[in-house]
């Protein structure tokens, strides 16, 4: 419980910003999950439902993995040179 109460502390704090026009749904699954991995899930499911094609959720996730490859290479690298 510790951990869900300072997540809606850090969310409750964010909405206070004066700056901030984002939703309280958009902070809290950028602090839980990447945006990545919730258009992947998308779409698998649409891929479960028949609304888009194999060759399409392919494409989907090999964008997907090249991304978080790249970030993780970037990240190694930046980490690597300090």
């Amino acid at each position: 419980m510790d951990v869900l109460e300072e997540l809606k502390k850090e969310v409750e704090e964010e909405m206070k910003e004066k700056e901030n026009d984002r939703g309280v749904l958009d902070i809290l699954l950028q602090k839980t999950i990447s945006r990545k991995l919730i258009v992947w899930i998308a779409a698998t499911v649409f891929l479960a439902k028949g609304t888009i094609s194999a060759d399409e959720w392919s494409a989907i996730s090999m964008g997907y993995i090249g991304i978080e490859g790249f970030v993780d290479l970037a990240t190694r690298w930046k980490a690597a040179s300090k």
